[in-house]
Order: C-alpha cells, then structure tokens, then sequence
C-alpha cells in the first residue's frame, strides 16, 4: 500500500467540499416571489411642500433615481437628500397581469410629460399675473422655481391624458386622433388608480371609462405588506365636491 502525501489528501478532500456544495445549491429550490410583474403597478409620490411629483416602479423610493428625476430650475429647487417626512404616497397606478409592458409605456411618458412641463413653460411663469392698466412685471427666481417645482395638478392631467389613450377605439378614431406612441394605445386596458386623497382627481378634468377609481390606504414603514383597497362607492365624498369619473 502506497504513501499519500499530504498534498494528494488536501486536493482530493478540496474537491469533495466542492462537490457537496454544488450538490447542495442546485438541490435547494428557489424561493416564489409574491412582486408583481415589473410595470405593473406605478407609484407616484409627492412632496408636501414643494409639491414635486417622482414616479416609482416599486414602493420605496431610492434616493439617486428619484433625484434624477428632478431638473435644476434654480437655487434649492431640488433637495439634497429624500425625507421620509417631506415624501409622501400621491396614488397608485395598477394594470391587470399580463400588460407589465403597457405600464412601462406609461410610466415613460408620465416621466417625459412631466419633464416638458418643468422645462417648458411660458409667460405664466415669468410674469405676474397682468391687471388691466399695469405693465408686465417679472416674477422672481425664487417665485419662478416655486412655481415649477408645483407639478401636483400637471401631474394628474397627465396621468388622465395618459391612461384615456388606453380606452378602446375604433379603427378610424385611432386613426384620426393620431398616437403618441404609447403601447395599448387604443387597446381598452382597465386600470385602477387609487389615491391618497380621492379629492386630487378632482385637478383633471375628464376620466376616460376604462379607469376605474378607488383610495388608498397603505401602510407607513413596510414594503412587502399588501395595501387595502376601498372602493370609490363606500368612499363618503366631501358635500360641494363633483368628481367626472
């Protein structure tokens, strides 16, 4: 019987310990995630005071991506780091299984309008508002930016223009009506929004028949917690408010 060196045991005891791990990661079966598809659900998130407007495919912010969505219009125009007591849930967009696509689509030109509209603006902006025998004056940069960075009722006439592209049409409407290059567009794909404060609706002032409107009630500090639904029907409305829904 031959001698082992000590080299020989090291290399074959080595290839036995990798062997048992391999056998263990492939025996192990992966663990079911319970997220929805990717798109289908869009979150929108609005600052309490400045009234920004961030877009979000999953529930918790991250800071870098929400940030960059922010254009510098001005000194403090944009924060330096996001508060978890300044952030607050806006609405929740949610599309059926199977059209994660078409909210991708949709959330690329929320993104995009949203853009235009802090990029984009015109003599409202710069000026105060004219009375009859006054001249024109310039608002201030401070006010300019204020003003700006306000994209809460922009925001809600997007998400109305966005999503009433969705509503079923017929050949010649799609055709008339022209696209703006949006997936489902004329496809009648329901969509559910639900919203922090039904009342923010109110700011758009058309809904298109394929949405369907609800509140929601989520929960402070969790992310994997399922959030309850209630439907506009037992949502006691404020006296004086009319809602096209």
């Amino acid at each position: 019987m031959s001698a082992r060196t000590t080299t020989v045991v090291v290399g074959q005891a080595t290839k036995s310990v990798r062997k048992a791990r391999g056998a263990s990661k492939t025996a192990l079966p992966k663990p079911q995630s319970n997220r929805p598809e990717h798109g289908r659900q869009i979150f929108v998130y609005n600052h309490l005071q400045k009234n920004h407007v961030v877009y979000s495919l999953t529930r918790t912010l991250k800071n870098n991506a929400s940030l960059a969505q922010l254009p510098f219009n001005g000194k403090k125009t944009v924060p330096a780091a996001l508060r978890k007591d300044l952030w607050h849930p806006f609405a929740q967009i949610s599309f059926p299984p199977g059209h994660g696509e078409i909210g991708l689509s949709v959330f690329s030109k929320l993104r995009e309008y949203r853009r235009r509209h802090e990029l984009e603006w015109g003599d409202e902006i710069r000026f105060h508002e004219k009375q009859p025998d006054e001249k024109l004056q310039f608002r201030s940069t401070k006010l300019r930016g204020r003003l700006i960075c306000d994209q809460k009722a922009n925001s809600v006439a997007d998400i109305a223009a966005v999503l009433g592209r969705l509503e079923l049409q017929e050949g010649e409407e799609v055709v008339k009506k022209g696209g703006i290059g949006l997936k489902g567009e004329g496809t009648g794909a329901k969509v559910e929004v639900l919203w922090n404060n039904l009342n923010d609706a109110e700011f758009a002032e058309t809904w298109s028949e394929n949405i369907e409107h609800g509140v929601w009630r989520h929960h402070k500090h969790t992310v994997d917690v399922d959030m309850d639904i209630v439907p506009v029907a037992e949502a006691e409305p404020e006296k004086g408010s009319t809602l096209v829904l």
